[in-house]
């Protein structure tokens, strides 16, 4: 329809300039506002930001707005966020801000921010946090991780880390290089520590693992410094519930001391920091080799009595032998004796009775004599082989049974320890097994299977669990 001439036509400027001082007018006073970040639009260059905000509900977008944030007001509301939240202000989060209406006929309807509570955005995440912990014990899955069985040696280990990070490096010259000797496979699976796109590098990094765990005994998140601050992707539901059904043992160390995380809770075990952890794998070991040494030692032990036990029933069946043989001799000179003095007893009477029977007794009585003296003679010589025979079964079943126990000692002797890939450490030809026995400038001799090296002990490092 055609306007008249009597109808009043404004202009586009009219209508903006009406609308910028109804605006003015109404909404003259900053207010205090509920919103989610969809998009920061942060300016590096200028330092300006120029947030989208919106109101969700069900995943559906009930009201969106253009905001501003100056440059110097960014940067100082930034820097209270990040020290009240340890969390730097991103999309996605729910804050509240202070920020004044604004309209312009050019650049159309705006939020000036002036002023974000940190604390609001704080208990928001505390919020969330509980929650996700209560959703994890609700599901089942919040003790899964600690209740995997720990090797005995984890000698093989995965570690999620940056490979530049301080803490990387500091796990690594601990246990590759102080303590080389453990012979630890390392493999590095690099992921992002901190920051929003944290927990999806985390997450993949686990994958590639879980794709070949048979190769690995454990898996270490660590993070050196930085403290309490980008660590709230430790407390992400999806990333915590990841590592509890992990099928191995997972232990965390990500460079901090309070406010444990999610991640942290449903670890195996959390430590505080990288050095924390390579001592955790080196006290695991060093426990092992302490054990062994106590197995070795006992052994030795039990082998030195049981050849003492053996030499002492040894020479027990010697003597009992000798003494029986003895015995033996005197009984039968004893029944020789006898013999003689029946025949010197019965020599008158056989006299009286006639000369005729005396060629005859005296041939018959010598004849008894020989055959009596040669069946004890042959029951001594048969008795004496039955002794041999048994003596010499019995020191075959003792030499077989030193050889098995020589046998035995052998394989757990230095020298194979040595060539299984141990080493000895001495000074002054005297075994070390503890740091307490060394002191800086000792010369260190390290005995190897195909020879030794010598060095100079610089620092001496105890366990701090000690």
């Amino acid at each position: 329809m055609a306007a008249s001439s009597q109808t009043s036509v404004f202009t586009l400027l009219d209508i903006g300039r009406s609308l910028q001082r109804m605006i003015t007018a109404h909404y003259n006073k900053p207010y205090w506002i509920k919103t989610e970040i969809a998009k920061l639009n942060a300016y590096t260059k200028s330092g300006h930001c120029y947030p989208d905000l919106v109101e969700k509900q069900n995943g559906r977008i009930l009201a969106q707005m253009r905001a501003t944030i100056w440059s110097d007001t960014f940067q100082s509301i930034s820097r209270q966020f990040e020290d009240i939240t340890k969390k730097p202000i991103s999309e996605g989060m729910t804050v509240l801000v202070l920020a004044k209406v604004n309209y312009h006929p050019n650049y159309g309807f705006s939020l000036n921010i002036i002023d974000i509570d940190a604390s609001f955005t704080l208990g928001e995440m505390a919020k969330e946090k509980i929650e996700s912990l209560k959703r994890l014990k609700a599901e089942g899955i919040f003790n899964l991780n600690r209740s995997l069985d720990f090797p005995k040696v984890p000698q093989r280990i995965a570690v999620i880390s940056v490979q530049t990070s301080k803490g990387y490096q500091d796990f690594i010259n601990i246990i590759s290089k102080t303590y080389s000797h453990f012979n630890f496979k390392i493999e590095l699976f690099p992921a992002l520590l901190q920051g929003d796109n944290a927990i999806t590098s985390i997450a993949e990094a686990l994958e590639s693992i879980e794709s070949k765990t048979q190769e690995f005994d454990v898996v270490t998140i660590i993070r050196g410094g930085g403290g309490d601050v980008g660590l709230s992707c430790y407390d992400s539901f999806l990333l915590a519930s990841k590592v509890a059904r992990f099928p191995l043992p997972v232990i965390s160390g990500i460079g901090h001391s309070t406010n444990e995380t999610l991640v942290e809770m449903v670890t195996y075990t959390n430590k505080i920091t990288p050095t924390d952890v390579a001592y955790f794998f080196i006290k695991a070991f060093q426990n092992c080799l302490d054990e062994l040494q106590d197995l070795n030692d006992d052994f030795k032990s039990l082998v030195k009595l049981k050849l003492k036990d053996e030499q002492q029933e040894l020479k027990q069946l010697h003597y009992n032998f000798k003494n029986e043989v003895n015995a033996l001799l005197q009984n039968h000179n004893f029944h020789l004796k006898e013999q003689r003095q029946r025949i010197k007893s019965t020599l008158p009477s056989l006299f009286r009775k006639g000369f005729d029977n005396l060629d005859n007794s005296s041939y018959r009585l010598s004849w008894l004599t020989t055959q009596k003296f040669q069946k004890q003679q042959q029951e001594l010589v048969q008795l004496s082989k039955s002794l041999k025979k048994e003596s010499k079964n019995q020191l075959e079943h003792q030499r077989q049974q030193f050889h098995y126990l020589s046998t035995t000692l052998n394989l757990l002797s230095p020298d194979r320890l040595l060539q299984r890939g141990y080493t000895l450490n001495l000074v002054n030809d005297k075994i070390i097994t503890s740091t307490t026995e060394l002191k800086p400038g000792d010369r260190l001799k390290t005995m190897f299977a195909d020879g030794y090296a010598e060095s100079d002990v610089i620092k001496i490092k105890p366990n701090e669990n000690n």
